[in-house]
């Protein structure tokens, strides 16, 4: 069998197991199909009376966390006549687009990398837990994250192109703008895409363009979400205290958590060494045992449905407290310490994640495969110089994202 044959057959029996996630209503996630059901009738409220669910969403009974975006988007559908199970079973056009994107993303950072390579590569979303859920019960972010992905697209582009460079960071403010409007925590990204800006145009008219820009583009929400404060800040998931909703230690360690979850198909025996030498070494790194030690004596993230992350609940689950974890934020502390990943462009990414989570609950489902997006394009994206490399990293994803779907079918059918 050609090796263009192999591709053409894996992806048709992965996007088959899309199909019959759909047969079974799958919810890999354990949440998605109650998300789905709760925020059901805004798509006939839109469709029924626009101007009186558009003024009160998010208020009283109409309580809401999400944009309003998606469902008015939906809500035209429904109107035209298509029902809501329709429209459940279109929203699987969603899968071929998130590859394509992905893909398409791909080829322009890794030139020497063949196409194929990169398609098979790209088939690893078919196995992600939160595209599979999403798939089949709609919510905003899984298109916050295609139009994400579109933004770094062009992104990429910004840093392929020699000349006529301006049209390309449009075209990322553009999407980053509508990813922000499906999904509002994506905007805080802008943070790093201007930064990136500003070291290519400094205080030129061209960097004064894309801000104003951004500003125009950014100021209908801005006033909405004013007028309308329900977002982020009005409800939670639960009542909790404010030293705890505040806490940003608890995002430090759950966040770098689940980035070592995702450096894990990374990892070979070079970096293993590198970890050893640095452990080794760890007495003479004063401001990572400092920062080590604040942050396990802070963290104080709640129990009960507040996510946490996979290493957050093995912990819980294997030994019933904290201390799986803080191994894991050590080891992960000293990783990124060894293969260099402290430095500014990733303290500022690290930064827009945090901001990204700004409520006290920390889903994995916010981070996958957002954070797969940020590790490939933004933080390994010239790194990775061989096809060899390439390989050994894809099938490493492979048996990563088979884990945690086989973990999130486990949780959902036993736990």
């Amino acid at each position: 069998m050609s090796k263009s044959n192999k591709l053409f057959f894996l992806g048709t029996l992965l996007f088959i197991s899309i199909i019959f996630a759909y047969i079974f209503s799958e919810d890999s996630l354990g949440g998605a199909r109650n998300d789905y059901l709760f925020h059901e009738k805004f798509i006939i409220l839109f469709a029924e009376d626009f101007k009186d669910t558009f003024i009160n969403y998010g208020q009283g009974e109409l309580y809401a966390r999400n944009s309003p975006v998606f469902y008015i988007v939906l809500s035209f559908f429904y109107k035209s006549g298509i029902s809501l199970d329709a429209i459940r079973y279109l929203n699987v056009i969603s899968i071929p687009l998130f590859i394509l994107t992905f893909h398409n993303c791909l080829k322009i950072l890794f030139k020497n990398i063949s196409s194929s390579l990169l398609l098979f590569f790209s088939f690893v979303l078919f196995l992600s837990p939160t595209i599979r859920s999403l798939a089949v019960w709609p919510y905003p972010i899984l298109y916050g994250f295609i139009l994400f992905l579109f933004s770094i697209k062009f992104y990429l582009k910004f840093y392929d192109k020699k000349k006529n460079k301006l049209n390309e960071a449009f075209k990322n403010t553009f999407f980053l703008s509508l990813a922000s409007y499906i999904t509002p925590n994506f905007s805080v990204f802008v943070i790093f895409f201007l930064y990136k800006f500003y070291l290519e145009y400094k205080n030129s008219k061209y960097f004064l363009y894309i801000l104003a820009l951004n500003f125009l583009l950014a100021f209908p929400a801005l006033f909405y979400y004013f007028i309308n404060d329900f977002y982020l800040f009005r409800y939670s998931v639960g009542e909790i205290s404010l030293n705890i909703k505040l806490n940003i230690f608890n995002k430090i360690i759950i966040i770098s958590s689940l980035i070592f979850f995702y450096l894990i198909p990374f990892i070979n025996k070079k970096i293993i060494y590198q970890i050893i030498d640095t452990f080794k070494n760890i007495k003479k790194e004063y401001f990572l045992i400092i920062f080590f030690l604040v942050c396990i004596y802070f963290f104080n993230f709640p129990s009960g449905f507040f996510g946490g992350g996979i290493f957050y609940h093995l912990s819980q689950g294997i030994i019933g407290n904290n201390f799986l974890l803080y191994i894991v934020f050590g080891l992960s502390l000293i990783l990124f310490r060894a293969i260099k990943l402290i430095n500014v462009n990733n303290i500022l990414l690290f930064i827009c994640m945090i901001l990204y989570n700004l409520q006290v609950s920390i889903y994995h489902k916010y981070f996958d495969p957002l954070l797969l997006f940020i590790l490939i394009f933004l933080v390994f994206n010239n790194k990775i110089k061989n096809e060899k490399t390439f390989v050994g990293i894809i099938k490493k994803f492979y048996v990563l994202y088979s884990i945690l779907l086989g973990m999130s079918f486990y949780k959902v059918t036993f736990l």
